[in-house]
């Protein structure tokens, strides 16, 4: 979203820059040359850190872009030839010298000895500029106390060397010399510009890491402000024709020429390709030019290569060149040179372009690998243009020309190509957060983001689908967003397109109609669920939502889409719970015969072994006719022997029940089930409890629990419940039997007549030091009922203090968590928690009491949260410590939450925590809320790329970032109390709203006066940069305080009109620059905030009165979701396509080669017979003059022999851009012949190559035309280098 810097999508690109940096640069994915990133702020030697390694490109057979020289027999010494590398290894170091003596010193004496040895050979003259780079490295400061004007003349002559090292070392010195404008001001006066350009064409042997060395040249450009102005036209272009060169110069005559002396031929061999590294680094620094330089971009054809790196390029580089289009848009004077955005109509062209019914015929095999290629650029092309919909700059831009693109998307769904359509739905239904694409994970866009992730994101894992939000703030701002979306695809009959999608493939059996069937029917039926909840009645006609579907189709669509109810597991248990009650009911009032059959069948009276029961009639007795106390008072009469036998069978010292095998007995759990059964039956019924008293049952039991007290006394070999026991047998029966007890009042006075509690208190206390108990406690308060007010409270209260970490562990995790969401429980466990709070022991991460407060707080925290901290309250009554909870994370969102309640505030009020945390927030400098929001918004869109360090939903998050992203929230709070309001009316608050709202509208009126607000290259000016800042935070804190129930009324002139210098309403000024702003990203800020202010019905109220409509649900409850109310959806946004060239000082530069060349052109090369250059040069051999460097000869004759001669070089030179190649070869033919007859005016002639230098700046010749032309020129010798030097 333009509102927000957003993530670059590339896998090495998108670490986030520092502010400086503007997040401007992108390393490129596939760059593995050593490239920085442009810092301004970096000291030298950081900037300068990897100099001293040799490059991977260096090391390549290929690192040779020309074949070189014969060369003389090298020393015997073993040395280092690379410019990157240090001096010779067997000279003295220069580590040694420096201890003796002071750096300038150093400086001086190097300097020396390289005018020195300029006729010596390329190896000491590297040695020693290497020495001088070291030395610069030791001594980063340095380079401020020297005199560039000073140092050029000693090292220039390194630049006219004909050893590619040294030129390359030469350009490592300075950089080391820049410290300001001024010095490149010395620079480009010096001519450096050329020889960067010469450098970067694969002239005169030119070497890889020579061409890496001036690529790092420009950029220490942009390392200093205002640096890329002195950048010029053809240095850019120099650097498109890299990027756009193919590694084929045969095709256009750049290969071979006949016809010429080898000695005297103009070599322009065919030239190895270059590294796809080294061509992604100059795109690189192409786009860090264009956020600084927009308008030198554009003179140079730079967005032409921007826009198709967005196309062609690999998604790394695509989704990079999308960002820098985005950033531009945000700004006035940078959008026009991409036409305010309308360049991303292109985008579209990629479905435009596909054929528009499926290709059915057989593909062989290089079909097949082109069809792959296409699907990867179909599914790249989705990916970004997706991005660009989840960008409020990108949305603006596709506005312009009434949604034209928006149109142009949609019209391709009429085509009947399934790929085409089915990348369209996926692209919508990903830029509407509905669902991600589902082949992102296994594409190479999905590897791209893994690999980030992986590199940058400590190995986060995205699981490629979108996860529903829980946080209410990114919620409000997601469903605005796709609202409008919505909006906009609905007005622009997106209905229409997938009503016809869904009619033509209703009942097609073909795999890939079916998934297209799908995808329409998934994304008009949540569409239409976004517009009914997310759009205002007034803005969307009944006929838009009511697409005209055949019958046959809306039942499809019904079939298709009721599958998608998910029962919940509490649905699930009601509706089970439901059906065993009818059946206990129908079974509960039976007939005598019945019962007495029953009985008898039951065969516990006819047969001893319990294995012969029928325990499943048994089951169906206890659950149905025993729990009438007629039939159960008729039995204990009657069959006495039915519950004695019954009751002996579980007793643990008869050994039949405690013994049963878990593993083995299949009927084992039964067992356990229907003795629980059993023990509530007896307690549900008066006479039931008497029996149940009188039994054996308890007292055993009772011993068998006091055989594992080791304070009781009673010991045993074999304890009953021990946990061998308890994990093999059906003993852990009894403990469920206790469970069953302790859920009745009358059950508790049975446990505490047979000392049960006694002996529990007794093993928790053992377990201290032994964790033989561990399974029976936690057992018990498995299944222990606590909603009665019972020792058994006690019990767990006890156990949290005394027990062991295991079971201190499971009881914070399992049993307290259980508990509190259950209502008889909830007031006893909210105490017990915040009695925990003032546990004293180890920090958060340990294992002692900080543990019990980190969870107490958790558990607290999870509890109020799913209620939206509704009841919160009652956790206030209990005035849990500030000073603990302020230390967690959760515990500030908690004492956040309490000033939502009148009692809340006043208890932080009361104890000063609320002075302190509305002082930090008026008192913050830094933007930490504003940077807060927008990381907030940014993991919301753009989940595949998350910022761990950033992220407010992050666990990890430090305490520092809970205080910022508590902030979002924490006048929204503040101001849903009366006592809050009062505090912004009469109390502290009063003078920040003050300075909230006048700032606000100063800070809006500069930016609508001030051109520089206009600008891109301003954004660093620290002043444009600190009030673009200011209003972005000011006008989130405004939406956050319209947020509050009673925030309306600080922002409502009738309320309080004397918060506003002029009397405007501050509602008003946020409307006007929605539409009016220079600032993209800023309207897209007003456009959310407007939404916050139609929290509450006020608010809508005073919205509607400008003109806004905003969304209520059918109980008249505000959605916080409001819309201009307009009669065309365009005036939304109101924007218009923009051309810079319609402005003269656009457009005469491209116009701008002479006009005489032009008509020299027309005039001379276009002429096919005859030998041109004989008949305008040669009248007659014997008298020809000469054009030496002196001008021999007759001096007229010889000047218009000099004119005649440099426009016919011009005019060639020129037509090596025609389109026809018939012209391109024949120029190349006459230039070679030129320059074998007349090699003195291309070796000495300055101005003629000024001429041509000026000609490349302007024209657009290709990479190897570029070589072809300074070729001519730089071949031989570099005389004509050094004439330049002198001019």
């Amino acid at each position: 979203m333009s509102h927000v810097d957003l993530p670059l999508s590339s896998s090495s690109s998108i670490k986030q820059r520092s502010e400086s940096e503007r997040g401007r640069s992108a390393t490129l994915n596939s760059i593995d040359i050593a490239f920085h990133s442009v810092d301004r702020n970096r000291t030298g030697q950081q900037h300068h850190e990897n100099d001293n390694t040799l490059l991977s490109t260096t090391s390549s057979p290929h690192s040779k872009l020309g074949k070189h020289q014969s060369r003389p027999p090298r020393p015997d010494i073993k040395r280092a030839r690379s410019a990157t590398m240090s001096m010779l290894q067997d000279n003295t170091s220069l580590n040694s010298i420096q201890n003796t003596e002071s750096p300038t010193w150093l400086l001086s004496d190097l300097l020396s000895n390289l005018s020195v040895f300029k006729d010596k050979n390329e190896y000491s003259i590297v040695a020693k500029a290497n020495d001088l780079v070291m030395l610069f490295q030791q001594h980063p400061n340095l380079k401020h106390d020297v005199q560039i004007k000073a140092v050029l003349p000693r090292i220039q002559f390194m630049l006219n060397h004909p050893t590619s090292e040294v030129r390359s070392s030469c350009y490592r010195i300075i950089r080391y010399l820049i410290v300001n404008y001024e010095s490149l001001m010395i620079l480009v006066q010096q001519k450096l510009l050329i020889y960067i350009i010469i450098s970067l064409s694969n002239t005169r042997n030119v070497s890889l890491i020579e061409m890496e060395q001036s690529l790092k040249l420009i950029r220490e450009f942009l390392t200093v402000d205002k640096g890329s102005d002195l950048l010029s036209v053809g240095v850019i272009k120099t650097l498109i024709t890299i990027v756009e060169e193919n590694g084929d110069s045969s095709n256009n005559g750049f290969g071979n020429i006949n016809g010429i002396n080898d000695q005297d031929r103009i070599i322009t061999k065919r030239i190895e390709s270059i590294p796809e590294s080294f061509k992604n680094a100059c795109l690189e620094t192409i786009c860090e030019i264009t956020l600084l330089n927009p308008e030198l971009i554009c003179h140079s054809g730079g967005f032409k290569l921007i826009i198709n790196s967005i196309l062609d390029k690999p998604v790394e580089i695509g989704s990079t060149c999308l960002m820098i289009v985005l950033k531009l848009l945000d700004f006035e004077n940078s959008r026009k040179f991409v036409r305010n955005g309308f360049d991303l109509d292109s985008l579209i062209s990629i479905y435009s372009n596909l054929s528009d019914h499926d290709d059915e015929t057989n593909l062989d095999n290089n079909s097949t690998r082109i069809r792959k290629t296409s699907n990867y650029k179909l599914q790249k092309i989705s990916f970004l243009i997706s991005t660009l919909l989840k960008n409020f700059n990108g949305i603006i831009a596709y506005s312009i020309n009434d949604f034209t693109s928006i149109k142009n998307l949609l019209m391709n769904l009429q085509k009947k190509n399934t790929k085409v359509r089915e990348s369209i739905l996926d692209l919508l239904l990903d830029a509407l957060m509905i669902q991600s694409f589902p082949w992102l994970k296994n594409s190479p866009i999905g590897d791209s983001i893994m690999r980030y992730n992986e590199l940058f994101n400590d190995g986060y894992q995205f699981k490629f689908e979108f996860k529903p939000i829980d946080d209410e703030f990114s919620k409000n701002i997601l469903h605005h967003h796709q609202g409008l979306l919505t909006l906009i695809l609905i007005k622009n009959g997106i209905f229409k397109h997938l009503t016809q999608i869904i009619e033509e493939n209703r009942g097609i059996d073909i795999p890939s109609r079916s998934i297209e069937h799908k995808r329409a029917t998934m994304l008009l039926t949540n569409l239409y669920a976004m517009a009914n909840n997310y759009l205002p009645a007034e803005l969307i006609g009944e006929k838009s939502l009511l697409p005209d579907l055949s019958l046959c189709a809306s039942f499809e669509i019904f079939n298709e889409t009721r599958h998608e109810f998910r029962p919940t597991p509490e649905y699930n248990q009601h509706v089970k719970s439901s059906i065993k009650q009818l059946n206990i009911q129908a079974k509960y009032n039976i007939d005598d015969n019945t019962f007495k059959t029953m009985v008898s069948n039951s065969k516990i009276l006819a047969v001893k072994e319990f294995e012969d029961w029928n325990w499943q009639l048994l089951l169906t007795l206890i659950q149905g006719p025993l729990g009438n106390p007629k039939r159960f008072d008729e039995v204990l009469e009657k069959v006495p022997k039915f519950f004695k036998r019954l009751l002996s069978f579980y007793r643990p010292f008869k050994y039949r029940f405690s013994t049963v095998s878990l593993t083995k007995d299949k009927n084992s759990f039964k067992y356990i089930n229907i003795g629980c059964q059993l023990i509530e039956l007896f307690l549900s019924l008066d006479n039931g409890i008497k029996y149940l008293s009188k039994s054996k049952l308890l007292p055993q039991i009772s011993e068998i629990v006091a055989q594992i007290d080791p304070f009781s006394g009673i010991t045993s070999k074999d304890p009953i419940l021990s946990e061998k026991r308890l994990e093999t047998t059906a003993s852990v029966g009894y403990l469920r039997f206790i469970g069953v007890l302790s859920s009745h009042s009358s059950g508790i006075r049975m446990l505490e007549q047979w000392q049960f509690f006694t002996l529990f208190l007794n093993i928790i206390s053992s377990s201290t030091e032994s964790e033989t108990n561990n399974l029976f406690i936690l057992t018990i308060f498995k299944y222990a009922d606590f909603s009665i007010d019972s020792p058994f409270r006690n019990v767990l209260e006890m156990a949290i203090r005394v027990s062991n970490f295991k079971i201190r562990n499971y009881i914070l995790k399992h049993v307290l968590p259980r508990l509190i969401k259950t209502e008889e429980c909830r007031l006893f466990i909210i105490r017990f928690l915040v009695e925990n709070l003032y546990c004293i022991g180890p920090s958060e991460n340990g294992n002692g009491d900080g543990e019990i407060v980190t969870k107490s707080i958790e558990i607290l925290y999870h509890y109020y949260q799913e209620d939206n901290f509704s009841n919160l309250d009652t956790l206030i009554q209990y005035q849990p410590s500030i000073e603990v909870l302020q230390k967690y994370r959760l515990g500030k969102k908690l004492l956040n939450n309490f000033l939502r309640f009148p009692e809340g505030f006043k208890y932080l009020e009361r104890l000063g925590y609320l002075e302190e945390k509305f002082n930090k927030l008026t008192q913050a400098q830094d933007f930490k809320y504003l940077y807060k929001i927008n990381s907030i918004i940014q993991y919301q869109f753009y989940p595949h790329v998350f910022h761990a360090d950033n992220n407010s939903n992050n666990a990890d998050n430090d305490n520092n970032d809970a205080d910022d992203q508590l902030s979002i929230y924490f006048l929204k709070n503040l101001l849903s109390t009366e006592e809050g309001l009062n505090f912004f009316q009469f109390g502290k608050g009063k003078e920040f709203l003050h300075s909230i709202l006048l700032s606000t509208e100063i800070i809006f009126q500069q930016i609508s006066q001030d051109a520089k607000f206009h600008d891109i290259e301003n954004q660093d000016d620290e002043e444009v940069k600190f009030l673009i800042n200011a209003v972005k935070q000011n006008l989130w804190l405004i939406g956050n305080l319209a947020l509050g129930e009673f925030g309306i009324q600080l922002l409502d002139p009738m309320y309080n009109n004397s918060l506003n210098a002029n009397n405007n309403s501050i509602i008003n000024i946020i409307i006007d620059n929605f539409k009016t702003c220079s600032i993209w990203q800023i309207r897209g800020i007003c456009f959310y905030v407007l939404g916050m202010i139609a929290s509450t019905i006020e608010g809508i109220e005073i919205l509607d009165e400008f003109n806004w409509v905003s969304c209520v649900d059918q109980y008249g409850n505000c959605k916080r979701l409001s819309y201009p109310k307009v009669e065309n959806l365009v005036e939304i946004f109101n924007i218009e396509m923009s051309n810079p060239y319609r402005d003269t000082r656009y457009y005469h530069i491209f116009n701008s080669i002479p006009v005489e060349v032009t008509e020299a052109n027309s005039n001379t090369i276009n002429d096919d017979t005859g030998d041109n250059i004989e008949e305008l040069v040669i009248s007659d051999n014997t008298d020809k003059p000469s054009v030496d460097e002196n001008g021999g000869g007759g001096e007229t004759e010889d000047d218009q022999f000099k004119i005649s001669l440099r426009r016919k070089i011009i005019v060639l030179i020129t037509n090596l851009q025609a389109v026809l190649s018939k012209i391109v070869n024949k120029s190349i033919r006459e230039l070679n012949k030129l320059r074998s007859i007349y090699p003195e005016i291309f070796n000495s002639d300055t101005e003629l190559f000024l001429e041509i230098m000026k000609l490349i700046d302007k024209a657009n010749f290709s990479y190897h035309q570029r070589s072809f032309i300074l070729n001519l020129f730089l071949n031989k010798d570099t005389k004509i280098l050094e004439n330049l030097n002198k001019k």
